[in-house]
């Protein structure tokens, strides 16, 4: 085997024309039903994610979303780029889901969600990197769930990877 064919880096599969792209934001509405689904899959126990008269008992407008519930508004996002005839994250990085793997997050909290919020859910390609001599590659991923009165309410920094060797 010649030394160019041994020395060689496998081709990555991210497409990394997309650093700095952000995906056009979009707006989505938070449902009851997702917030006391949501809580019942994770074992919440607390009545602000089930009980509308004890969230209101406890001064807040609706049902209390749960913290993880980046989530699920994540997957609305999704589905509201969807309607609109727009790519998802995944399908403008090209992620290949046979080799992507989760890396990292981590999430800021600023501000609850409640049922009834319209929030906006942007989200900005922000890094490339290979690790492993270029076996791993990485792609950073920040995203932001905001209130039109509230403000930012979650900043989100994930990567994903593609295992490619």
């Amino acid at each position: 085997m010649s030394d160019a064919v041994v020395n060689a880096k496998p081709k990555g599969l991210f497409d990394r024309s997309t650093k700095g792209h952000e995906t056009p934001p979009v707006q989505i509405e938070v449902e009851r039903g997702r917030i006391r689904f949501f809580a019942k899959v994770l074992g919440e126990t607390d009545p602000l994610h089930f009980d509308v008269e004890a969230a209101r008992a406890a001064g807040h407008p609706d049902l209390v979303a749960p913290p993880s519930f980046f989530m699920p508004i994540e997957a609305m996002a999704d589905e509201e780029r969807a309607r609109l005839g727009h790519p998802s994250l995944l399908q403008l990085l090209r992620c290949d889901f046979r080799r992507l793997l989760h890396g990292d997050e981590s999430y800021s909290y600023h501000g609850l969600v409640f049922a009834g919020d319209t929030l906006r859910f942007d989200t900005k390609i922000v890094d490339f990197y290979e690790k492993k001599g270029g076996l791993m590659e990485f792609v950073q991923i920040e995203s932001t769930v905001s209130h039109a009165d509230r403000g930012v309410l979650i900043k989100a920094s994930r990567t994903l990877l593609h295992r490619l060797g």
